[in-house]
This record gives structure tokens, sequence and C-alpha cells, in this order.
């Protein structure tokens, strides 16, 4: 990787995302499928110098423009108060602040002090908790460190230091949970009037801790049947309580839907630097190594860091754009597509279209294609069926 290379050589995509991944955390929670380490905190120094090298080569030999940075992980605030600054004061000396709609900070609770509920006021406009739960026996059954005090506190904290834009993330489908504590949870979690709420399942994914349980039988979900019930009605006490569904997992205020998140589903440009951060502009996609160690040595060498990159087909094109849609309440808009795969969505599609509009699970008028709170739960394999 030649950070002196020319711009000139270089194509200039008009990113609107930038992404940083931030892969250090206190305790890896057991259905973890993010790449993130409890194990290694004495790379963070090394390792935030390495993505924002990474940084600094699209700076030279791009010309971005970023509407929006979200830093996730892991739990970027295990990081301490100075690695914090230095990581905040690094990416802001190449990427132009004042432009940015909206930058959001992943935390834990445990990690929200009062010193780094100050920098965050300092550099984010957006935090997002990761609580999951209020019952204290499903923390515990999750492995989280925190307990439910703990996300109150934090909550208040960053209110305190002027963060006026917060997600709580929530969860449902955890072994012997109700549908009664699901409603419990949204019900505190609303109490605390945030902007924004995800409301997501459980889902178990065979690397994981998790995985090896189930697996091994020692992991018991909740059936199917009582998921769904748990996903509808959680739907619907969220609506009741003000917050409008935009996407399958994700509820907000008015005007306070997740602008970065967003442009993933469009789907848009976005660049990710860091192990593991996936990057898509200029008709092509890459993703970093995992590996933390081997990312920090291939950037001291000026090395690519990329594992893989492939170019977009136009059926990929479409693929995602389907996929991705089929995400958000809004669905397909039959203009859209036309404007940009040259044919009728409607006329490509109507058997299927027929098929799932019958079954309840998706509706189509003018306003488009777009799937029912039903169909939300069967997402996959209805955007499989497309091809």
């Amino acid at each position: 990787m030649d950070n002196n290379q020319s711009t000139d050589q270089k194509p200039s995509p008009a990113a609107s995302g930038l992404y940083v991944h931030i892969p250090f955390c206190l305790q890896k929670c057991p259905y973890c499928d993010f790449s993130s380490f409890d194990d290694i905190p004495y790379l963070a120094d090394n390792y935030i110098e390495a993505l924002l090298r990474e940084l600094r080569y699209y700076k030279n030999n791009f010309e971005l423009n970023f509407d929006t940075l979200f830093i996730g992980g892991g739990t970027p605030t295990a990081l301490t108060e100075k690695q914090l600054d230095y990581l905040f004061s690094g990416i802001y000396s190449m990427v132009n602040r004042k432009k940015m709609k909206e930058i959001t900070v992943e935390a834990n609770p445990e990690t929200v002090t009062e010193r780094k509920a100050k920098v965050l006021e300092a550099n984010v406009n957006r935090v997002s908790l990761g609580c999951q739960t209020f019952h204290e026996h499903h923390l515990k059954k999750l492995n989280r460190i925190h307990d439910a005090s703990a996300i109150y506190a934090a909550f208040e904290l960053l209110r305190k230091y002027g963060t006026k834009n917060i997600n709580l993330d929530l969860m449902f489908g955890i072994e012997g949970q109700s549908t009664a504590e699901v409603l419990e949870n949204i019900k505190k979690a609303a109490a605390l009037n945030p902007e924004h709420i995800s409301f997501y399942m459980l889902t178990v994914y065979d690397h994981t801790e998790f995985g090896r349980l189930k697996d091994e039988g020692l992991l018991k979900l909740p059936e199917d049947e009582i998921m769904e019930h748990m996903y509808l009605k959680g739907a619907q006490v969220l609506e009741e309580a003000g917050y409008a569904q935009y996407e399958i997992s994700n509820f907000s205020k008015p005007g306070r839907q997740c602008i970065h998140n967003l442009n993933y589903w469009k789907p848009g440009e976005y660049v990710g630097v860091g192990a593991s951060a996936a990057s898509c502009f200029d008709g092509s996609r890459y993703k970093n190594i995992d590996d933390v160690s081997e990312y920090i040595k291939r950037l001291k060498t000026d090395s690519d860091p990329a594992e893989t990159s492939e170019k977009i087909t136009p059926e990929t094109a479409l693929k995602d754009h389907i996929m991705l849609r089929l995400r958000l309440v809004a669905g397909i808009d039959p203009h859209v597509f036309r404007d940009q795969f040259s044919f009728d969505f409607e006329s490509k599609y109507s058997n299927i279209i027929s098929q799932f509009t019958k079954q309840g699970l998706a509706i189509n008028d003018s306003r488009g294609f777009r799937l029912t709170k039903k169909g939300f739960l069967l997402s996959n394999e209805i955007i499989q069926s497309f091809f």
C-alpha cells in the first residue's frame, strides 16, 4: 500500500459512510459473531496507529466525502480515554467532521465512565448502547459483565454530558425468556426515552460458544412460534411507545433513523478501516483480514490489509439491491429499481410477488414491494426465492 500514490491514478468514490472497527472488548460474549477479542488489549496503541495509517492511505489516494462515521466493534469504549482521544483526533485530522450528519460510537454500559462520557460528548453526536436485557438472570445467561443498574447509570451519564441521540440494543429469544419479559424490557427501555431502539433476535452462529453449546444440546432456545410472538408483540409495543419501525430490527422516533446503516441498506458506498472492516465503492468490494496482529503488521509495511476483493457484477448488484432493500419497511421502490436495472420489478417477479402477498408475508402496491412484519420473520427464505 503506497501512501504516496498520486490521486489521479485512483478513482474518486463519493463514499458516504466511514466505518472504523475497534476489535477490543472486556469480555467476549458467547453469542458474538463479530471480530472481537478480550485477550489482546496490549495491541490497542499499535492497532490505532495502523487503522489511522489505513485511513491516511484513503485520504491520500481518493476524493472521499463522508456523511457519517460509525465506530463499532468489539467495544470501542473499552479503549482508555487517552486512546479514544488519540483515535478521534487522528480521524478528524483527515476527514471533515463538519460535513458529517451523524457520528456514532458503540458502547457497553460497564465502560461508560464520567470521563469517557465527556470524551464522547466532545467527539460524537450518537451513542449505541448495548443493553440486551434488563433482567439480571438473562444478563448472566448472556455472560454480560454489567447489571441492569449499569444500563441506567450509563444512560444517565450520556444524557448528563450532552448525548442527544442514543440507541439501546435489546435482544429477544434468550434461553428461558418469556414474551412477558421481552415486553417488560421494551417498556423499561422506552421509559428512558432513547431516540432509537434496536430489537433483534438472538442468532446462534456455529463458531461461537453458544454454537458449541447448541450442538451439544446444552442451549435450548424458545420455539419458533414463541419467537414469532415475541417479535410481533414487541414490534407492536415499540410502535405504541412512539418508535416507528423502518428496518427488520430497528425502530426510531421520527427523524432519528440511523443514517449510517440506511446507507448500507440502500445499498450505498462506504469505506471501512480496521481489522475485518469491509468497504464498497467504485464498483468493488473489499474485506480486511480478521487477524489483528497481522493487520498491524501489514499496515506497518504499507501492505494491503484486504483479504478479499471482488468486482460488483450486474448480477451481484441486483441481488444486493433486493436483499438489502427488503430489510427495510419501505421495501423495493419500482421506480428506483427500473432506473438502476432497466427492467420492471413487478413484471419480472410477478409469480414470487403474488405468492408472498397471498400468504400475507408481503404487500405490493403503488409504493412498491415490501415485507410485512410476518414476512420479516421469514425474510431469508423470501429473499432466496428471487435467485
